[in-house]
C-alpha cells in the first residue's frame, strides 16, 4: 500500500467550540501516513544540530513523528491555523522504524471556556497493524488554545523564576520544523504577525518539537528507551526561535523525573515524566 500525501486546500474550517461540538464525540479517522527514512534523519538532525550536547542516533520514530492529532483533525477541518497545544500527556508503548505504516484515530474528550478562551481536549491513538494484531504505539491527550475565539491581546507574559538545579541539564536552542508558506497558510500561529496579534513576541515553535526536547533529555538520563514512558506537561509558555533554552531534568524520590524549560532564569515549560513498570 502506498501513502500519497495530497496537498491540503488553502480553505480551512477555523476550530470552534461550536464546530467541534456538531462533529460530537465519535473516533475519527483512522489516517494512514508513513514517515520516510529522509524526513526521520530531517528531525534527528534538528534535534542533534541545534544543541551543545552530543549527537543521539535515534533509529526509531522520535514522539513527534507518532503524532496523529494534527493528521487526524487536518483531513476532517482543514489546516490547523489558528490553534496552540495548552497541555499534552503523551502515552508511549513502543516505537516503530521509518518508513512503517501507521494509523492514526481521534475523538474530542471536552471542550470548555476558561477567562473567555475556548479549549478543546483530542485524544489520539497511533498504532500499526501486522497481520491480524493491532499494536498502540502511542495514545495522547492533547489540550488545544482555539485561538479563533480569543480576543485579541489576551496573552500577558508571565515570569515565573527558576534558579532550581538538576540532575542533567541539556542546553538547546529553539527551532521551526517547518517554512511556513504565507500564501498557504493563512492566520498561522507560527508566523509573527499572527502570533502578535494576541500578546505573543513573535511566532510560536511547533508544540511537538518540545516533546521531543523532553523524549530525548530522558533517555540521555535514564541510558535506554522505555516501554510505558508517560510525559505529562500540564504548563507550557511561549518560546521563540533562536532562544537559548536550559532543559532540565531531576529525580524524584518516588523515581519520576521532573521537567523544565528555563531561558535564562524564567521558567517556560514544567512536567513529569514516568514509567508504568
Amino acid at each position: 500500500m502506498k501513502y500519497v500525501q495530497e496537498p491540503k486546500p488553502v480553505e480551512y474550517d477555523p476550530l470552534t467550540i461550536a464546530l467541534l461540538e456538531e462533529q460530537g464525540s465519535d473516533w475519527m479517522g483512522p489516517i494512514a501516513f508513513r514517515v520516510s527514512p529522509a524526513s526521520h534523519e530531517k528531525t534527528v538532525g534538528l534535534l542533534n544540530h541545534n544543541t551543545t550536547s552530543e549527537p543521539v542516533a535515534y533509529h526509531h520514530l522520535l514522539p513527534s513523528e507518532l503524532w496523529g492529532c494534527a493528521r487526524v483533525l487536518s483531513n476532517y477541518f482543514g489546516r490547523l491555523n489558528e490553534v496552540a497545544v495548552s497541555r499534552a500527556r503523551w502515552e508511549f508503548s513502543s516505537s516503530p522504524f521509518p518508513d512503517n505504516g501507521l494509523y492514526a484515530t481521534s475523538r474530542i474528550i471536552k471542550t470548555e471556556r476558561r477567562k473567555e478562551l475556548s479549549y478543546a481536549t483530542i485524544e489520539t491513538i497511533t498504532y500499526s497493524k501486522e497481520g491480524r494484531t493491532t499494536i498502540d504505539h502511542m495514545r495522547q491527550l492533547d489540550e488545544l488554545l482555539l485561538l479563533h475565539e480569543a480576543p485579541d491581546g489576551f496573552y500577558k507574559e508571565r515570569e515565573v523564576k527558576n534558579d532550581a538545579e538538576a540532575d542533567l541539564e541539556i542546553l538547546r536552542r529553539v527551532y521551526f520544523r517547518h517554512n511556513w508558506n504565507n500564501g498557504i497558510w493563512k492566520n498561522n500561529v507560527h508566523t509573527d504577525e499572527y502570533a502578535r496579534r494576541f500578546g505573543y513576541e513573535r511566532a510560536l515553535p511547533e508544540f511537538i518539537m518540545y516533546m521531543d526536547w523532553v523524549f530525548d533529555a530522558f533517555i540521555r538520563k535514564a541510558g535506554m528507551y522505555t516501554a510505558g514512558l508517560k510525559i505529562d506537561i500540564p504548563l507550557i509558555l511561549p518560546i521563540y526561535e533562536k532562544d537559548e533554552i536550559k532543559v532540565k531534568v531531576t529525580e524524584k524520590e518516588d523515581k519520576t523525573h521532573e521537567v523544565k524549560f528555563v531561558k535564562g532564569n524564567v521558567l517556560r515549560l514544567k512536567g513529569n515524566i514516568s514509567v508504568n513498570r
